[in-house]
């Protein structure tokens, strides 16, 4: 589930915090970032259950339409196509989804105003009435509404978001990863599947585990030495005016360089680049990219990097050490 892009936000985030506060603890840093790691895997279950949660109180509200002395016709005779969605089937089978969110203590019994919000807004979506007016039934199109659902009802919902934040302080920012993840679940279930191991683990490969806290671990104890180094590349920049988002997406990727031989150095270069985009100021990514790449052509040139297996998948051009990056 959590790709090596998340992970490197996910340690970028503890490292800025706790670099930018003098605070070299490795424990609590540890600590932090598996607890927050944990509980975007909690997001991931919780909101997964959302649509089970929904079409339960479509059922009750047709239970409260039939038990009426004179309901109306589409009251007497309800269209059940939603409450009786195969995927919606499966998932309510799932003893692991079950399981997970009893031992988190996830559920949505507490949020019922938001439940009956999502629920008012599905039954109104064209893609919920073309659903529901089609007289086709597969686990195909079953899947496809579910995806939709999922694609339409959480982003840019005030009450969900504020409901997420109000939970968790961790969630704020993994919402849309979270529903990412979701929909490719969703996707990738088949009638076939066994119920109880369809969901996404939270690791994607068995070492990435031990990736994300090594780069942590190598990070911060190297965080000072590496913005020193850093510094001596850069030329016509006060030191106190470099941004320290900057500095710290700059010692995350010497670190990564050095302490895994097997990541190429350009796919090192790139994702901090591309975090630098979203998280920085407008041209951050190319003083990023510029400053990266002059150190660990110095530190490939110096024998300080060296790349194995994989990462050695691509030519690395070494120039002239000590080159400037002009920050302007």
């Amino acid at each position: 589930m959590l790709t090596r892009r998340f992970l490197r936000v996910k340690v970028f985030k503890i490292l800025f915090s706790y670099a930018y506060s003098d605070n070299d603890s490795l424990l609590h840093a540890e600590k932090d970032l598996r607890a927050s790691l944990e509980k975007t895997y909690d997001l991931y279950h919780f909101l997964l259950s959302a649509i089970i949660a929904v079409a339960d109180y479509a059922e009750e509200r047709i239970e409260i339409g039939l038990r009426k002395f004179k309901p109306s016709e589409a009251e007497a005779n309800p269209n059940k196509k939603f409450i009786n969605n195969e995927v919606i089937a499966l998932l309510r089978r799932n003893t692991a989804l079950q399981k997970y969110n009893a031992k988190q203590h996830l559920n949505w019994r507490e949020h019922a105003d938001v439940v009956k919000q999502i629920y008012t807004s599905i039954i109104e979506r064209p893609y919920y009435k073309d659903y529901m007016e089609s007289e086709s039934y597969s686990l195909h199109e079953d899947l496809r509404f579910i995806e939709e659902f999922f694609r339409h009802e959480f982003e840019d919902n005030e009450l969900v978001e504020g409901m997420i934040e109000e939970m968790n302080a961790y969630w704020a920012d993994d919402l849309g990863f979270a529903l990412v993840s979701i929909i490719r679940t969703i996707h990738n279930l088949r009638q076939e599947h066994d119920e109880n191991n369809m969901l996404m683990p939270m690791f994607r490969a068995p070492d990435d585990e031990e990736y994300v806290f090594e780069l942590l671990r190598y990070s911060l104890e190297h965080f000072k030495e590496y913005s020193q180094l850093a510094h001596q590349y850069i030329q016509n920049w006060e030191s106190d005016r470099i941004a320290f988002v900057d500095m710290t997406l700059i010692v995350m990727g010497i670190c990564e360089a050095i302490a895994f031989p097997s990541i190429p150095i350009k796919v090192t270069i790139n994702e901090y680049v591309e975090i630098a985009k979203y998280y920085s100021t407008r041209n951050s990514h190319v003083f990023v990219n510029g400053v990266l790449d002059k150190v660990i052509q110095n530190m490939v040139a110096g024998g300080t990097v060296k790349k194995t297996g994989r990462g050695l998948i691509e030519e690395t051009i070494i120039k002239k050490p000590n080159n400037k990056i002009n920050r302007e």
